[in-house]
């Protein structure tokens, strides 16, 4: 599957300068090719360093004089997900590469040492790893309601249990904070998703079964071939799509992502 992704992020810079961090690249993985993609800023400015992450969060940085303010991004990315096994024994936690171990610990905004007894008592009684997970996501989006404005940015998963709402990157969050209470590793992605309404930035989460990891998503059930991943972390706190030093206003965000229409060869 290939997707056409992009978004334009604007803004009016009322300090002497402001510096931003932009996270909104798609990832490069094994899974997801990114091929054709371009960065436009105006008013023309530097892109004053780009790194990538282990886990494939691509960045830059641009130092942006006062007055307006605007980045563009577009890029094709081709997903190539693995397919979901049927079933997926419980993995011994002992055995776990370390770089696994992390996604099973609390975090600051998924308090999954708060949710052990709710988790083993919801879930704890289905035998298939996968089906574990699949009924988290079917019991989150039954059991939130999906509410723009009810939570901000300081929302943890326990306060998204308590208020019974919130959004795409609420509902993420107390998927994880569940996977975690069973021992199930889960990390937070901020990605591109096909068919959102209204098209914005999305959140959904990975979780480690039987040695790889699948992605989910509890809020809209978008097909994993329909979401184009930008950045993991081990909840929103580590995968930010924008970080900003000085004194900004911000426009409103545009966002792009839509099955590429395919290519056929002339006869």
């Amino acid at each position: 599957m290939i997707l056409s992704v992009g978004c334009t992020l604007g803004y009016e810079v009322q300090s002497p300068t402001a510096n931003f961090t932009f996270n909104i690249l798609a990832n490069r993985d094994p899974f997801q090719h990114v091929g054709d993609e371009g960065i436009r800023l105006t008013p023309d400015l530097p892109i004053g360093e780009r790194t990538a992450t282990s886990k494939g969060n691509r960045v830059f940085r641009v130092e942006a004089p006062a007055g307006m303010f605007e980045v563009t991004y577009r890029a094709m990315v081709e997903v190539r997900r693995p397919a979901m096994p049927a079933e997926v024994k419980i993995d011994n936690p002992g055995r776990l590469p370390l770089s696994i171990l992390t996604y099973m610990l609390p975090s600051r905004y998924c308090e999954s040492d708060r949710f052990n007894q709710h988790a083993w008592d919801l879930f704890g009684k289905i035998s298939n790893r996968a089906d574990q997970v699949r009924e988290i996501c079917r019991w989150v989006d039954a059991t939130l309601v999906y509410a723009p404005g009810a939570t901000d940015s300081r929302t943890s998963a326990w306060d998204v249990w308590q208020l019974k709402k919130g959004v795409c990157r609420d509902y993420t969050h107390l998927a994880i904070s569940m996977c975690r209470a069973l021992n199930i590793p889960a990390r937070y992605v901020g990605c591109y998703a096909v068919g959102l309404e209204p098209m914005d930035f999305h959140a959904c989460f990975e979780a480690w079964l039987g040695g790889q990891w699948y992605l989910f998503d509890p809020t809209d059930s978008i097909d994993p071939y329909h979401i184009a991943v930008i950045a993991r972390g081990r909840d929103a706190a580590n995968a930010a799509l924008t970080t900003i030093f000085g004194r900004v206003n911000a426009a409103p965000v545009k966002v792009r992502c839509t099955v590429a229409p395919a290519v056929t060869s002339p006869e």
